[in-house]
């Protein structure tokens, strides 16, 4: 009888462990930031950001006026602005099947848009990606910190295979959003 205790005791403490272990969160989880749910059409608000997400899509080329170039784009169309204090739009990725892409640098966009406090922007972002990433869920995120540890994030999960396709988009140019 003593015997079935003790291994009862032992059995029951190897899984309180295991039990412990399975919901302690992982090491960076304590500077995690925040994830705001964003869905197209649909207001995002964030500690310092507020964002709506018009539409994604895709396109075989992207222009902006007398730029072009032939890829695979994921063009997201937003207008974004600051709560209270200015700031720019610093993280602007694209994540998908383990992997990050940055807005585009080849062509003026929203990346990095100085915004401020009461006047909202609007434009797109342009993320080039590798040819054979077609499909897959994919994350959008926007904030205003590059690195935002403890910060807020706008998260927006869009079915890359799901979204419409057009031959050419043309970028539009980054500007005052019309109420």
């Amino acid at each position: 009888m003593k015997r079935a205790l003790q291994w009862t005791i032992g059995v029951s403490l190897v899984v309180a462990a295991w039990g412990v272990s399975a919901l302690t969160p992982p090491e960076d989880a304590r500077e995690a930031p925040f994830p705001v749910r964003a869905s197209i059409g649909e207001p995002a608000v964030g500690r310092n950001l507020h964002a709506t997400i018009s539409s994604v899509r895709h396109a075989d080329t992207v222009t902006s006026g007398d730029w072009s170039a032939d890829g695979n784009w994921i063009v997201v169309e937003l207008s974004a602005g600051a709560i209270l204090e200015p700031g720019g739009l610093f993280l602007t990725t694209l994540e998908t099947d383990g992997r990050t892409y940055s807005a585009s640098e080849r062509v003026s966009t929203m990346r990095r848009q100085s915004l401020d406090a009461g006047l909202t922007m609007a434009g797109d972002l342009a993320f080039e990606l590798p040819p054979d990433v077609r499909t897959g869920g994919a994350t959008i995120v926007l904030g205003m910190n590059p690195t935002p540890r403890l910060d807020s994030v706008i998260e927006l999960s869009v079915d890359l295979a799901a979204l419409d396709t057009v031959d050419s988009i043309e970028l539009n140019p980054t500007e005052s959003a019309r109420s």
